[in-house]
Formats: structure tokens, sequence, C-alpha cells
């Protein structure tokens, strides 16, 4: 069948051509032995990208700059961090969910606007963002880099 989806045995998200990625452990989580908390998908080009939202009044700040990102359906990148959810933490939520865009745009070259931001975690805790800082800056982002994004 044309256009049908094919499984790919072992597949990550670096499995398309043109994707990488990479994922570190900064200290978002509590330590533990191979735990990973940080994670950047990177495509070569500009690609298609949707999104569904939360119709829930209670919206993370990453839900509210993504929703403006995507009026132009286009990204280029995600960051994503596990263990603080980035949730009911005031406008500070949204200016780290803001500089997680922009430092991971500045890593990787691209526009801010083409970085998506995701957070998942703990609920009314603030990120800790000078170790988001130092861990973007520390993410490997390789075509082999799929795995370590799953666990990030």
């Amino acid at each position: 069948m044309k256009g049908s989806i094919e499984r790919i045995e072992g597949g990550t998200v670096t499995s398309p051509k043109g994707f990488s990625a990479g994922g570190v452990y900064c200290g978002v989580k509590p330590y533990g032995v191979d735990k990973l908390d940080l994670g950047l998908i990177y495509s070569e080009a500009r690609a298609a990208a949707a999104a569904v939202f939360t119709k829930n009044r209670v919206t993370a700040p990453a839900i509210l700059i993504n929703r403006d990102y995507l009026k132009d359906p286009y990204a280029q990148a995600v960051v994503v961090n596990s263990g603080i959810a980035n949730v009911s933490v005031g406008e500070q939520g949204r200016i780290d969910a803001v500089e997680m865009s922009v430092l991971a745009g500045n890593k990787l070259g691209v526009a801010a606007e083409d970085v998506l931001v995701a957070s998942t975690g703990g609920i009314g805790v603030e990120l800790p963002m000078a170790r988001i800082r130092a861990g973007i800056e520390e993410i490997e982002v390789t075509e082999a880099g799929g795995p370590l994004m799953a666990r990030a």
C-alpha cells in the first residue's frame, strides 16, 4: 500500500534520515546510576510538526510557547527534561521554557522558535536552570543518540 507505515525493529527517534539526538544526566532528577533527565532531538532540516494539546485550564508554559511556535507548522528540534514538569510556578515557568528553547537553538544553530519544549515530572517546582544550561551544552547529538534521548 502506498504511504503505509513500516515498523523498524529496534528503531528510535533517529531512525529517519537526517535526525540525531542525545541525552544526559544534569541533576533535574535525584541521582541514580544510568539515570538521564535532559535530551535533545535535532532534524537537519525544518520538518513539518504537529501537536495535540491539553484542554485543561492548568497549562504548562511549554504548551503555551509550543502553541505559539507551531503557528508556523515547522520545527527543527525538541528539548526535553524529566523530573520537573515546570507547571504551577508562575511567570518563572514561562521564562524558563523560553530559555530552554533559546539555549537548545543556540547549541544547534537554529531559531529558538524552531525548538519545541517538553517537561514532565513533579508539579509546583521551578526548574534548576543552572543545571539545565550546563546539561544542554553537555549533550552530544548523534545519529546513535536515540536510546539516550528515550531514557532522558
